[in-house]
């Protein structure tokens, strides 16, 4: 440890720590502009100027590493002064926006210029005038003149997402920020650099003019879009959700969230939206009371029945859906609706923050971007950092966006097994390392034999992480929606009830016409039940047929938890107002379950049932599950998109979803004459095609969740050349 004092008081820091971070150890508050504590320094700013003993000038805090000895201070009229400067010079040709800027009320330009600025200035000469209000991208706009040239989106896009979309355009006086030539701000990561802009020079367009933060109430959440958990909060305005803001969770997120999870709540409050429970009378949809949609359901699931779904949804919903579903007798239950085997790998599970000392980390058939955005950006700042080694074994190349090494495999198993054997260099290195992490899709049990046996194989620390599922999935296998045994999983269900042998399906949060990764068996099955009925926040294709629609709160709505890949239990608060009739996704399956809806007692019971998910230690990984994802022979790969692993639609996210593309090998495209963007047809799906250098020869692969995609996916295909060049 290193001793040094600052303004009078002692301090001990590690080596290495910075002059700002060793002040705020001890309350002493120095004003930045450029700083920020998850990324490399700048000194960009000059802010936060302080005095130190024996140095000739006035040092940057955010720049200069503490050292034995050393005697700082941050409040003399030297410091001050230079403070003051600083401020006059930005406040020079800054255009005053303060009565119609987003970021009034919560902008460090006001607030340190009110703490350390000068009271009058000496500069009368006309301001300059540069662009305002210039859309970068479809979400972010930038205002030039209110820029500090902080460079702190410019830093972020550079070291964190690692895509220099921003750049710095020319220089001195003249600098300005600005996209890179041929650039569009179409980063999934953009809407961070609108809420690390200390000004408000970078703003969102969804939330530009909707509110000023003292209009605001902030409500903590948990982003539902993907199994990382990030940490997040709402900002609501009576009663509506305006905009999403990160909460920096050092075990999970770094204060980092993608723009689908900062953008992704537009259907909140955009009219369409499920709003009272439906019947199915004389061939139409009709309202009708919770109590009579509650005994409609209770009775129809009492015959030969099943559930799909549960991932979308609280842990206290899929516990009390698990246990409606024992009373009414059956074991037919999937929470695994999209290609997923299992949620949960064999052996220690991992942690997020295991990246941070891992020796290697070996990535089985991720595309983590789509998959798990934020673990990838730390995954990077490890490879950048530290040299980290990262292993991406898969049948595709490119599926990481970061320094790795690729292993191209037609067979993951196969290949995790050699590894586990010591064979070659990457497998004497698995056995030598002391600590390794594995991040895989969780799609087959193949690779999940194959994990068993190579975490078994091992004598130092591992562990895995699934990053192939939905907000909640951990939580819905944890909870029990996995077939008993005899009982059906979601292919199984959807067959028997297509060959007429169930009397009814309860779907919980997905729109299966779509999703299911077999649309032509989904629509045979739905035709066929004799009683569908569909929970939801949205209407879709599945409910349009339902015969029983449930309304149900959103999460921004309700109160539960999600548990996140580590199989980590974590809260979320009702924020947003909701529809008089919507009921939370726990009390209508507590009502089914014939138990009392509180909340308090619901959750005591759920965190006694299933503690390990509450606990502060590390997980332990399950068993093998009955049945799972089984790929069709000779049908196009799913890949995943994060766009759309929660709920749509969603006006914010029209403008930033890519287009539908199906993705082809070269050998593909030449067999099918078609070229680049080319309209194909592959098993019903149309879109334009794109040939992908990572793809294995006879590869098809598209994106789950665009148009029509489920309908390439359950079938044996063939990529047929539609009507030429798309403009």
């Amino acid at each position: 440890m290193i001793t040094l004092t600052i303004d009078g008081r002692e301090v001990q820091v590690q080596p290495g720590t910075l002059i700002i971070d060793a002040a705020k150890q001890v309350g002493i508050d120095i004003p930045v502009f450029c700083y920020h504590p998850r990324m490399d320094p700048a000194a960009a700013c000059r802010m936060c100027l302080v005095r130190v003993e024996k140095m000739p000038k006035l040092q940057p805090a955010c720049a200069t590493p503490v050292s034995e000895g050393m005697v700082v201070y941050t409040d003399t009229d030297e410091v001050n002064k230079a403070h003051a400067g600083v401020l006059e010079f930005l406040l020079a040709n800054h255009p005053l926006d303060c009565p119609i800027c987003d970021k009034g009320g919560e902008c460090d330009l006001q607030d340190n210029s009110i703490a350390y600025g000068p009271q009058t200035t000496r500069f009368a000469d006309p301001k300059r005038h540069l662009d305002k209000a210039r859309a970068l991208g479809p979400i972010v706009e930038l205002d030039q003149e209110r820029c500090i040239q902080c460079t702190r989106c410019v830093r972020f896009m550079d070291e964190v997402a690692g895509d220099p979309v921003l750049t710095v355009h020319e220089r001195g006086g003249h600098a300005v920020i600005d996209t890179a030539e041929g650039r569009t701000f179409d980063s999934i990561f953009s809407g961070n650099t609108i809420e690390i802009c200390p000004v408000g020079a970078l703003t969102s367009r969804p939330y530009r003019f909707k509110a000023r933060p003292w209009d605001l109430n902030e409500v903590d959440s948990v982003c539902p879009h993907c199994p990382v958990g990030c940490n997040i909060r709402l900002s609501l305005r009576h009663g509506e959700v305006k905009r999403i803001l990160s909460r920096d969770s050092e075990e999970i997120d770094w204060g980092w969230i993608c723009d689908r999870g900062r953008f992704g709540y537009g259907f909140l409050s955009h009219g369409t939206r499920l709003e009272r429970p439906m019947l199915r009378k004389d061939g139409s949809l009709v309202p009708v009371s919770w109590d009579e949609a509650i005994a409609v359901l209770r009775q129809r699931m009492q015959g030969k029945s099943g559930a799909l779904g549960g991932g979308r949804h609280s842990l206290e919903a899929a516990y009390l859906l698990r246990r409606f579903l024992t009373e009414v007798g059956t074991k037919n239950v999937d929470h695994r609706v999209l290609p997923l085997y299992t949620a949960i790998a064999p052996g220690p599970v991992g942690r997020i923050d295991d990246v941070n000392d891992a020796d290697l980390v070996i990535s089985l058939d991720v595309e983590l971007l789509e998959e798990a955005p934020v673990l990838a950006l730390r995954l990077r700042q490890f490879a950048r950092k530290r040299g980290l080694r990262i292993v991406s074994v898969s049948p595709r190349q490119g599926l990481l966006d970061m320094p790795h090494q690729e292993a191209q495999t037609p067979d993951v198993a196969a290949t995790l097994r050699a590894i586990a054997q010591g064979e070659g260099e990457l497998g004497q290195a698995f056995l030598a390392a002391q600590k390794v992490l594995f991040i895989w899709n969780g799609h087959t049990e193949a690779v999940f034999a194959a994990l068993a046996a190579a975490l078994a194989a091992r004598s130092g620390e591992s562990a895995t992480l699934v990053a192939g599922s939905l907000a909640n999935s951990y939580g819905a296998q944890v909870a029990g929606l996995v077939p008993g045994e005899g009982g059906l999983d979601a292919r199984g269900m959807l067959e028997a009830a297509a060959a007429g042998q169930l009397d009814a399906l309860f779907v919980v949060g997905h729109d299966i016409l779509s999703e299911f990764p077999d649309a032509e068996l989904a629509a045979q099955a739905i035709e066929k039940v004799p009683f569908l009925a569909v929970a939801g926040t949205v209407p879709s294709e599945t409910t349009e047929r339902a015969d029983l629609v449930l309304p149900v709160a959103a999460w921004a709505e309700s109160d539960g938890h999600f548990v996140n890949m580590e199989g980590r239990a974590q809260r979320y608060y009702a924020g947003s107002d909701r529809g008089a009739e919507l009921v939370d996704d726990w009390e209508l399956m507590a009502r089914l379950a014939g138990v009392e809806a509180d909340y308090d007692a619901i959750l005591a019971e759920v965190k006694q049932a299933l503690s390990p998910l509450f606990g502060q230690g590390r997980r332990t990984g399950g068993e093998a599950p009955a049945g799972g994802y089984r790929p069709a022979e000779g049908a196009a790969i799913a890949a995943a998109s994060i766009y759309f692993k929660g709920v749509t639609p969603d006006p914010f996210l029209h403008s930033i979803v890519p287009p539908a593309r199906i993705m082809v090998a070269a050998d593909v495209a030449q067999a099918a004459g078609a070229a680049e963007d080319d309209e194909v047809e592959v098993g019903g799906m149309r879109a334009a095609l794109h040939v992908e250098a990572g793809l294995p020869q006879g590869a098809v692969l598209v994106r789950l969740g665009q148009d029509g995609a489920n309908r390439a996916l359950g079938r044996a295909v063939q990529v047929r050349a539609l009507a030429g060049r798309q403009d």
